[in-house]
């Protein structure tokens, strides 16, 4: 477990600064990426008080939690009162500049013995302002070194400048800071795909010319302090004068070269629908890649003044085409029509020349500057790869000029414009299933959506009538920041499906968590049901509206159920609600079966059965069924599934055996060779089934992967009907998890 406390204050009554929030929500913004996965405290301005710095330090030094890093950044003015040295607060007095650099000495040295490595980033007396009180001046290194020690390696300080020398801005940006995630986002990774803090601090000096501002790294590190693995491992020897000589020359020739062809093509607007825009983004995609290539293999070459002002000109040059319009003519097709747009880009609908369809989400372009964002959008289409799912929309093609991803074209409106029959309780709980299933298939592979809401599932029809849910937009949600989501309030509605830790404390660990992705479900639950958006506040209203609806339409069983898991899944704490959405969708289960039952009896003949497993467990005309057995697939397509009737185990109890088998679609190469990997499923399974009562696990030999789980004492009843599903989702959840 990584934690850290980012602090940054601009909003100084006597002498306000205007980079400090920018760069602290950077740093944090970089730190809960998946390579870094830090439990981020982030306080802005008037959060960033006396009080509030020290509580949010002394939680972490004095908690329970022990881990590996404790990362404390500092974006503000610090300030010397006689000899005491103090990072000013936002409720700064004369008499009272804030936090004394000896009290957080005194608290890294607690936090010390609960992580291994305790850092503190201080970005102090920020573009060189400082308050006018007496007997004061500007905190400089010399005096961070003199009052917090590093005297072992679990301290560490990492400073904007020397002593003699102020940290200074640029276009309201902090020079070190902006440096300090250039390194974070990649520029200081070694060639295992690692991030050191010595790395941080190689990075950050070399970028930084000498005569703005030397950074300073003070501290004794007996071994390697990792803070981000993954990503990739850096490659290429070190560049020498001659080679970056020649990389330029050619860097420039490619730049001319092309800044004529976009005068010629892009200049008229009909040359450009008709073929500009198609010519100019493939010759600007290989210049593109190119670049990106040099730079990867020779990352010296960024510190090169002229080199980056040619990488700022292909931005501009990407920009250009990034403003898109119907009736273009791209390289992948005509665009047709505007499908909509996030706090990422536009989604353009594509006719490629044999009359597929296929849509095109571009990034916007004037946001290319913004290395986090950029680096997001690039993640979200890499994790969107990997969900073979048929129920996730697929994505085909990256490409960078413009700078988006081909994805798959669905034929039909999102769930917000689709008309949903609100009086067909089954079907409005077998849709909702069908999305939780994705969901979960989703976090299976480690990937939460973060962004479920009804403009993210598009409804399609299947051949027999029947609704699909396709789940899209998982590039823009997974990486979700606070800054996105204020960018999509204005869209109706959304920002009520957010839990309330994503929209509080975004940087924080439980904002990633699951239970996220729990909570957006119950909320559109309450959209499938009602027609209407929650409110995202009062929680009290919105149940009283759900009872209302679920007492026209649904078994009072079922309603109480329904009402139940709303309550829960929706709480403001995160460990109180369903805390996987396997355990969130068996209630929706529970309901299901309470609706197909509209005889009013629980009761289910011993021929019926297996049937009615299969159809609670994937819906109607979606298995197979003789007398004593039920064939269906898992909503992924990656595993086969067998329910058979074994015998009656006494008065109205089956024993019933479920049959699992991977099928080619699960993309676990090791399986088919790897004794290991399957050694991992089935100790997921004992854990899983464990301590439930009647179900064991016995081997099979059949392809990839096949278990056997028996099941006794099944009631002939609607409970019986759900345990053996609950079973089976547990069961699948557990052989897809890779």
């Amino acid at each position: 477990m990584n934690k850290a406390v980012v602090v940054g204050i601009d909003n100084y009554g006597d002498a306000p600064l205007y980079g400090c929030v920018n760069d602290a929500n950077e740093m944090a913004t970089c730190l809960s990426l998946e390579q870094y996965d830090f439990d981020t405290k982030l306080l802005l301005n008037s959060r960033g008080t006396r009080n509030g710095i020290l509580r949010a330090i002394s939680e972490v030094a004095y908690g329970e939690e022990e881990g590996d890093i404790f990362l404390i950044y500092f974006a503000g003015h610090g300030q010397v009162i006689g000899s005491a040295g103090h990072l000013v607060t936002h409720d700064a007095q004369p008499f009272d500049p804030g936090i004394s650099l000896s009290h957080m000495a005194q608290l890294m040295e607690s936090a010390s013995s609960k992580f291994n490595h305790v850092v503190a980033v201080l970005d102090c007396c920020h573009s060189g302002s400082a308050f006018g009180w007496t007997n004061s001046r500007p905190l400089q290194v010399g005096d961070i070194e003199q009052e917090v020690p590093a005297v072992n390696e679990s301290r560490c300080i990492l400073a904007a400048c020397r002593p003699e020398q102020y940290a200074k801005e640029f276009a309201k940006r902090g020079v070190f800071t902006n440096a300090l995630i250039n390194a974070l986002l990649g520029d200081a990774v070694n060639w295992n795909g690692e991030i050191t803090l010595l790395g941080v601090y190689e990075s950050v000096a070399g970028e930084i010319p000498p005569e703005v501002q030397t950074p300073v790294f003070k501290g004794d590190i007996a071994g390697t302090v990792v803070l981000g693995r993954g990503f990739p491992k850096r490659e290429g020897p070190p560049i020498d004068k001659s080679e970056l000589a020649q990389n330029l020359a050619k860097a420039h020739s490619l730049v001319d070269q092309y800044h004529y062809t976009q005068l010629k093509e892009l200049s008229e607007r009909n040359v450009r629908l008709r073929q500009g825009g198609k010519k100019c983004s493939i010759e600007l995609e290989s210049i593109v890649r190119w670049f990106q290539e040099t730079e990867k293999a020779l990352p010296d070459v960024r510190r090169n003044p002229d080199w980056n002002s040619l990488a700022i000109r292909i931005r501009e040059f990407r920009k250009n085409l990034a403003d898109i319009s119907i009736g273009e003519n791209t390289r992948f097709g005509r665009v047709v029509r505007h499908l909509g747009h996030g706090g990422y880009g536009h989604v353009w609908e594509l006719e490629d020349e044999e009359g597929r369809s296929y849509a095109m989400k571009i990034f916007h372009g004037n946001e290319l500057d913004d290395e986090v964002k950029v680096r997001r959008f690039a993640n979200g289409y890499s994790n969107m790869r990997k969900l073979e799912h048929p129920r996730i929309v697929r994505v085909h093609q990256m490409m960078s000029a413009p700078f988006g991803f081909l994805m798959d074209s669905i034929p039909g409106d999102n769930l917000r414009k689709a008309f949903i029959d609100r009086s067909d309780a089954e079907g409005v709980l077998r849709l909702m299933i069908d999305i939780c299933e994705t969901v979960q298939h989703a976090h299976s592979q480690q990937v939460k959506h973060r962004d479920i809401k009804p403009e993210n599932i598009i409804m399609c029809f299947a051949e027999d009538g029947r609704q699909v849910p396709y789940l899209t937009d998982f590039d823009l949600a997974y990486h979700e920041t606070n800054r996105t989501v204020t960018t999509n309030i204005g869209v109706g509605g959304v920002i009520n499906y957010a839990a309330p830790e994503q929209l509080f404390e975004p940087n924080a660990k439980a904002a990633r968590s699951e239970t996220v992705d729990v909570f957006s479900l119950a909320q559109l639950m309450f959209f499938l049901i009602t027609g209407r958006d929650p409110s995202g506040e009062n929680f009290t209203k919105n149940i009283e509206i759900l009872t209302h609806e679920l007492s026209s339409w649904v078994d009072d069983r079922a309603a109480e159920n329904l009402i139940d898991l709303y309550r829960k899944a929706t709480s403001k704490h995160p460990a109180d609600r369903p805390q996987t959405v396997v355990e969130f969708v068996g209630s929706l289960r529970v309901a299901e079966s309470v609706v197909q039952i509209a005889s009013g009896t629980d009761q289910i003949p011993e021929e019926d059965l297996c049937r009615r497993i299969g159809s609670l467990y994937v819906g109607l005309n979606r298995y197979t069924a003789t007398e004593g057995e039920c064939r269906m697939m898992s909503l992924s397509g990656q595993v086969e599934l067998v329910v058979r009737l074994k015998r009656m185990s006494g008065p109205r109890k089956a024993s019933l055996e479920i049959e699992c088998s991977v099928t080619e679609k699960l993309p676990v190469p090791s399986l088919k060779s790897g004794k290991s990997a399957r050694d991992s499923i089935n100790m997921r399974l004992d854990k899983t089934f464990g301590k439930f009562p009647g179900v064991k696990r016995h081997p099979g030999s059949k392809g990839a992967y096949q278990v056997f789980l028996d099941v006794e004492d099944v009631t002939l009843d609607v409970g019986g009907v759900n345990t053996v599903v609950d079973v089976m989702t547990r069961a699948v959840a557990s052989i897809e998890q890779w």
